[in-house]
């Protein structure tokens, strides 16, 4: 009796195709990171050019992972003690809504309620606002609104080109903000390219230049395309790599000349390795390394014992 029963057909076994990370995954994923390093950053800098106390200075950064409603937001906070002991939290918005003015307004009675002080919250956005506290009968919410619009960027920019001619240090809260502002010649990707090319060229650790790159590609996140920062990290990339060869291969070139001079000394000049070390600033056992490299001088072999 033929088999009545009816084959089920299997559906075919389709590969499940694997994006390829972005190049910005790598700032994601160290963003926690750059932010506990913000200290490196923004320590002992002046407020005063947005408008805040000159005497009011950043003392370091404070962590936020354990507050349950920051750790739900998309990034995490700048968040800072300041030296008048009381706290300043920063925060970027293009357009300032109601929900966001709330969403700020939980944030700072959680910061309140973790460190046990006053907090000023300070927020930047590129758009005009039509309200800028909440004023409730028991719940007032009156941050400091920075408007970007009211910051000249190409005039910023001219300064800071001088400032790096004249190396002198550039303040990192300008650079880092410098896309949000006003430019009547640049486009924010633009703006945030030239800063990025500025702060890489200023006199500072090459680690926390990096840093400050990978936060101004951050804090540029709501006004340049994710396909731009992605080309600009990748060009920044680029840049470091090709500065690490070029230091390299100026290493390389100072240790062939030692090593030029190390042979004639020996060959001509008849020195011993001691004298050639003396002469050279360098230890004797390097100056046997590099003699026994050239087939100068032969290792002695212990003798067994």
């Amino acid at each position: 009796m033929a088999d009545k029963t009816k084959k089920v057909k299997e559906k075919p076994i389709v590969a499940k195709s694997i994006a390829k990370p972005s190049a910005l995954d790598e700032i994601w994923r160290n963003y926690d990171a750059v932010f506990k390093d913000a200290v490196t950053m923004f320590k002992d800098k002046s407020l005063g050019f947005f408008g805040l106390p000159d005497d009011v200075t950043i003392t370091e950064p404070l962590k936020t992972e354990t507050t349950e409603i920051i750790v739900k937001s998309e990034f995490a906070d700048m968040t800072f003690r300041m030296s008048n002991r009381k706290g300043m939290h920063f925060e970027s918005e293009v357009a300032l809504s109601l929900e966001d003015l709330f969403r700020f307004c939980h944030y700072h009675i959680d910061l309140i309620r973790m460190y046990k002080c006053d907090f000023t919250t300070v927020i930047f956005v590129k758009e005009p606002h039509s309200i800028a506290s909440l004023d409730y009968e028991m719940l007032q919410f009156k941050p400091i609104i920075i408007n970007c619009g009211d910051y000249n960027a190409d005039e910023i920019l001219a300064k800071m080109k001088k400032q790096l001619v004249a190396g002198e240090a550039l303040n990192e809260l300008e650079a880092i903000y410098l896309p949000l502002f006003k430019s009547a010649t640049y486009s924010p990707a633009e703006l945030l390219t030239e800063s990025i090319r500025l702060v890489n060229a200023a006199e500072m650790d090459d680690e926390q230049k990096l840093k400050i790159s990978a936060l101004m590609l951050v804090l540029s996140k709501k006004i340049v395309s994710a396909e731009k920062l992605e080309s600009i990290w990748i060009e920044l990339k680029m840049m470091r790599i090709k500065i690490f060869e070029y230091v390299f291969q100026k290493t390389l070139e100072k240790n062939m000349e030692q090593i030029k001079r190390i042979k004639s000394l020996y060959i001509t000049d008849k020195l011993t390795p001691a004298e050639i070390a003396e002469k050279e600033q360098i230890t004797d056992e390097t100056v046997n390394e590099i003699l026994e490299l050239l087939g100068l001088i032969y290792r002695k072999e212990t003798p067994n014992e």
